[in-house]
């Protein structure tokens, strides 16, 4: 099962529950314990010392995730978003560790220890964490240093018309209406910007969210939805924008919202946790928002991974992401019980586009993962849900989100910045403009690996609306 990285200053337990051996030895995790001998050690020479890399970690009971390492800048080396406490990186050695204290008083130790690289941008090696010396869990790892694509400039086919910093937090999505952008920042709440003119765009106003922690948001009317961490969805009223007005936090259910999708009288809100649903709520009234139904996606596990991360409607059908049990489309024609149609399992699935390019239903999906990457679903037939086409870029690069307006394809591809693509032939996907919006000596940078272009938007006023987890707020143009 893949696992996202849980790091911060008390919860450092990252990886998995369990342990993958039970030995004595109290010392696990230092370099001399590692056994290196099978490797073909003299090809660390060559290896970059410096810059930001991602590294994809698998487990030997079959699980794994990925995360980041930082070998050098202004705050220090870093791995996994720790800061190194022993690093050897010499001739023959690459070894980085940290340590860091538990909620439990106990020194956990992440291990990286270089096993061979085949270029100076690319490693191979053992991964192990130990609690208190003894080993916890351990594998193996690949990491590839972070730089632009061979033969790429900073871009091609669009141009950067504003770019607007967060006065504090990290961006973490975006939506365009009535000609203002708002923008989720976490426990910073979100921001508005007035987009009238996006050459002249500026901040106007902002949401707090006191406790809370806000990861998405949608607009109906003058009311402002947001996906919440703790209390599922709160509401405020944006008649007028500079200064949101809030209305209520709903306390039943309280669950954890990440994405949130509006079709007409109907709210969709994704909640991973506690229990893996989507909730649907009619907004007809949208200051008052009535729950439909909590709605589970039939044969999912939610225990083991399988849970809702994004949702999108069209018509009377639900496109939900679900992580590792993939696209799911059901059939929302009385939305007090959706009935799953049919899914498509072919790999992790964190963000879903669904639209109509010429005469075809597709779904466009994409994974946020090692080799994630973009997969085109023909979805007429939601019981035989058919990939007819894919694109791919860099397996060390993942995609936050995507945004279909006609034949165009708009990919917020993490690393690899704004990527459009012409979709008129589904089958073969191809790029037609590209912005390379990620920077290695931007502050915040190499501290996970879900980092760089994280939302798009295109509303149909001509430009192209995203944001970067450090520049904050961008808007481009595409150019002949």
């Amino acid at each position: 099962m893949r696992r996202f990285f849980l790091l911060s200053s008390t919860l450092v337990l990252a990886l998995g529950c369990g342990k993958d051996d039970d030995s004595k030895n109290k010392a696990e995790c230092h370099l001399a314990a590692i056994n290196l001998s099978a490797c073909q050690r003299s090809s660390l020479a060559a290896v970059q010392s410096t810059g930001v890399w991602n590294v994809n970690v698998e487990l030997n009971d079959g699980s794994g995730s990925a995360g980041a390492l930082k070998l050098s800048g202004g705050s220090g080396a870093q791995i996994l978003g720790l800061s190194v406490t022993e690093r050897q990186l010499t001739e023959d050695t690459f070894y980085l560790a940290a340590d860091v204290v538990d909620t439990y008083g106990r020194t956990v130790r992440y291990a990286f220890a270089g096993c061979e690289a085949s270029a100076p941008t690319k490693l191979e090696g053992t991964f192990r964490r130990c609690v208190d010396g003894a080993l916890d869990l351990q594998g193996t790892f690949k990491g590839a240093r972070l730089e632009r694509n061979a033969g790429e400039g900073e871009s091609s086919g669009v141009e950067l018309v504003k770019e607007l910093a967060l006065p504090r937090g990290a961006a973490r999505d975006l939506t365009v209406s009535g000609g203002y952008a708002y923008v989720p920042a976490g426990p910073e709440g979100f921001f508005v910007f007035d987009v009238t003119n996006p050459a002249e765009a500026r901040r106007v106003g902002e949401g707090n969210p006191g406790n809370d922690v806000y990861t998405d948001v949608a607009v109906k009317g003058t009311t402002l939805f947001v996906a919440s961490q703790k209390n599922g969805l709160a509401l405020y009223n944006v008649a007028n924008p500079a200064a949101p007005a809030f209305l209520r936090a709903l306390a039943d259910p309280a669950v954890e919202v990440v994405s949130l999708a509006v079709e007409g009288n109907l709210l969709f809100a994704a909640s991973p946790a506690p229990n893996g649903e989507v909730l649907i709520f009619d907004v007809t009234t949208p200051v008052q928002p009535k729950l439909v139904d909590r709605y589970f996606v039939e044969g999912a596990q939610p225990q083991g991974g399988e849970v809702p991360m994004d949702v999108m409607a069209v018509g009377n059908r639900l496109y939900v992401s679900n992580w590792t049990y993939g696209v799911t489309v059901s059939d929302i024609t009385t939305p007090s019980t959706p009935k799953l149609l049919g899914r498509f399992s072919g790999g992790t699935s964190r963000t879903v586009a669904v639209g109509t390019v010429g005469d075809r239903t597709l779904a466009f999906s994409a994974g946020e993962d090692w080799d994630a990457h973009l997969t085109v679903l023909d979805v007429a037939s939601p019981a035989n849900v058919l990939q007819v086409g894919e694109f791919r870029i860099r397996p060390e690069v993942s995609i936050r989100a995507l945004a279909l307006s006609g034949a165009k394809l708009y990919v917020a591809h993490y690393q690899d910045g704004l990527r459009v693509l012409d979709v008129s032939n589904p089958s073969v996907p191809r790029q037609v403009a590209y912005y390379n919006t990620w920077r290695e000596t931007d502050a915040g940078r190499g501290i996970s690996f879900f980092e760089g272009l994280n939302s798009v938007n295109v509303p149909g006023d001509g430009y192209v609306y995203a944001t970067d987890s450090s520049r904050g707020l961008l808007i481009f143009r595409e150019t002949p």
